[in-house]
């Protein structure tokens, strides 16, 4: 049973050296590719997004993130407020909870840890929902955020451009719909007096 449980691990450990050997080779071949790319003057790749910021923009839209309580915080409309450490600052179009919904960069001044791009209700503030390390970008980043601040990368977690007064414009349009159902009813109610009149 000794010699069995040996052999087994013995082969264990070859076929987990194997996939080592596999993954340090698949390793090896992409970074030679990168530097054949680099060397070739072709952009490298990256990982799609993760380092890119979302530009000058007036209003930035943030969709996705999946955890339960983060979501409903961030997600919606933000509109440029002013700046923080010489980066952009914006503030969500409706509060939360009675708190304001921000997104704001912060550099080193504390320390590395805490440098980077941050969502809380106030600049600063001990309070924060999600966050991004690139200190190196000059707008909020697309994606790459961690949600929590100190979990994992959420991949669903994305800023985009958003057309000025988005979230006015989907109130009208809600609006719209709710006094076109309203006209609806009121041709319908006329057509069944109509008729009833024709029925006498």
């Amino acid at each position: 049973q000794q010699a069995q449980q040996q052999a087994q691990q013995q082969t264990q450990q070859q076929v987990g050296g194997n996939e080592q050997q596999q993954h340090a080779q698949a390793m090896a071949a992409w970074q030679a590719a990168q530097r054949q790319q680099a060397q070739a003057g072709q952009p490298q790749m990256q990982v799609a997004g993760t380092d890119e910021g979302i530009g000058n923009e007036q209003n930035i839209m943030v969709t996705g993130c999946t955890h339960a309580t983060v979501g409903g915080i961030v997600r919606g409309t933000f509109a440029l407020c002013g700046e923080n450490h010489g980066r952009p600052a914006y503030k969500k179009d409706s509060q939360v909870n009675g708190l304001d919904v921000m997104t704001y960069f912060w550099d080193e001044r504390d320390g590395a840890a805490f440098c980077g791009w941050w969502f809380g209700p106030k600049v600063g503030g001990d309070q924060v929902w999600a966050y991004h390390p690139g200190k190196d970008i000059m707008t909020p980043p697309k994606s790459g955020w961690k949600v929590p601040y100190d979990g994992p990368v959420d991949a669903s977690f994305a800023i985009s451009k958003a057309a000025p007064g988005a979230a006015q414009q989907q109130e009208a349009w809600g609006q719209q719909q709710q006094q076109g159902y309203g006209q609806q009813q009121g041709y319908q109610q006329q057509q069944q007096q109509q008729q009833q009149q024709q029925q006498q």
